[in-house]
C-alpha cells in the first residue's frame, strides 16, 4: 500500500517534573493501534521536538518503535538547524526502526534559505541517510514558506517521497500537486483544510485533531474513498470545533488536555509551554462530548496490509 490515509502527529508525553514518561507513549500507541489509522509522525512539531536533547529523541524513536506495528507507518521527525545535525538525527531515527524522516526547513536564518540552499539541504539528507524522507512545510513555525520551485524540483529526487504541507492554503497546495510527480505523497498538515484537500488529490492528513479523535478522521478519509462525499463532508464539519480548540487556539497544552479528557495520557507540555487552565480545558471537554465517541466499526474501515512498501522501495 502506498503512504495514504490518517498518520497524527503525536505528542510526546511528559511527567508533571518534565521527564520523558515512555511508557504512557506506548500506552496511547497501543490504544490508537485499533482505530485504522495508517501511522504515525513522531517528534514533530506537536511531540516537541525542539525541547527534546539528542538521548532523548533516541529514546523516543526506540519506544515508539517497540509499540508501532510493522504494518502501520512510523514517521520519524528529523529536521534540525543545520544540515550536518539533521542527518545525524535522521540517521539516528533509521537506526531505531523509523520507515521515513519527516524534514523541516531550516528556518533560524530564513532570509537566508532560498529555493537553492533549501535544495541543497535536502539533497544532502536524502543522500546521507538509508529511510526515504518528505519535505514539511509549516510557516506557523517557521516563517518560512517552502518555495515551490524548490518543492517541484527535490520531488524528482529518488529518496525524496513526499510532503506534508501545513500551510492549508488549497490554491498552494493544488500547485504541488500539479507540479510534482504523480508517486509524489502529498500530504495536508491541516485539519479545516482536509476533506478540500483530498478533493484536490491530496493522499491523507497527519492531523493534529486525530490524536483525541482518530477514527473520526479515518471515517472522513474512508467515506471520501468510497465517494460518499456528503458522509466526508459532514466529518469534516463535525471536527472543526475541536480542530480549532486544540491546536489553533491553545496548541499543544490544548492538544494534550484533549486527550486527557478522553483517558489517553496528554499531561503537561514541557516548560516554557504553558498547560492551559480550568476555563480552557473545560471548553475542550465540552466540545470532545458534543462531537461524542465514534468506535472503529463505525468507521467502516479495515486496517488493510502493509502501508510501508513505497519506503521499501526507496530504501532498494
Amino acid at each position: 500500500m502506498e503512504l495514504r490515509g490518517i498518520l497524527p502527529p503525536i505528542p510526546t508525553p511528559f511527567r508533571p517534573d518534565g521527564t520523558l514518561d515512555l511508557e504512557s507513549l506506548k500506552a496511547n500507541l497501543s490504544r490508537w493501534n485499533t482505530t485504522g489509522l495508517a501511522g504515525y509522525l513522531v517528534l514533530g512539531s506537536n511531540g516537541e521536538a525542539p525541547h527534546l536533547a539528542a538521548e532523548e529523541k533516541r529514546a523516543v524513536f526506540e519506544a515508539a518503535r517497540e509499540a508501532i506495528p510493522p504494518n502501520l507507518v512510523f514517521m520519524a521527525g528529523t529536521g534540525e538547524t543545520t544540515t550536518r545535525a539533521t542527518i545525524a538525527t535522521t540517521r539516528m531515527a533509521a537506526e531505531a526502526g523509523a520507515d521515513c524522516a519527516l524534514v523541516i526547513t531550516p528556518s533560524f536564518y530564513r532570509s537566508k534559505m532560498t529555493p537553492e540552499v533549501l535544495a541543497d539541504h535536502y539533497r544532502a539528507v536524502a543522500e546521507a541517510t538509508s529511510i526515504p524522507i518528505l519535505l514539511y512545510n509549516v510557516p506557523a513555525y517557521t516563517g518560512l514558506n517552502f518555495p515551490l520551485e524548490a518543492v517541484s524540483t527535490l520531488a524528482e529526487h529518488e529518496n525524496i517521497v513526499g510532503i506534508k504541507d501545513s500551510l492549508g492554503d488549497l490554491a498552494q497546495l493544488g500547485r504541488i500537486l500539479s507540479e510534482t510527480p504523480e508517486e509524489f505523497r502529498v500530504l495536508t498538515g491541516s485539519a479545516p483544510a482536509f476533506y478540500p484537500a483530498l478533493c484536490l488529490g491530496a493522499h491523507g492528513g497527519v492531523l493534529a485533531v486525530a490524536c483525541p479523535l482518530p477514527e473520526r478522521c479515518v471515517a472522513i478519509y474512508e467515506a471520501f474513498r468510497a465517494g460518499d462525499h456528503a458522509a466526508a463532508r459532514a466529518g469534516q464539519l463535525a471536527l472543526l470545533k475541536v480542530a480549532r480548540l486544540v491546536t489553533a487556539a491553545h496548541g499543544i497544552g490544548g492538544l494534550k488536555a484533549a486527550l486527557d479528557h478522553l483517558g489517553y495520557y496528554g499531561g503537561p507540555p514541557r516548560a516554557p509551554l504553558p498547560s492551559p487552565g480550568p476555563e480552557v480545558k473545560r471548553a475542550i471537554a465540552e466540545a470532545l462530548d458534543a462531537i461524542g465517541p465514534m468506535d472503529a466499526e463505525a468507521c467502516g474501515h479495515r486496517l488493510r496490509g502493509d502501508a510501508r512498501p513505497l519506503f521499501r522501495k526507496c530504501m532498494l
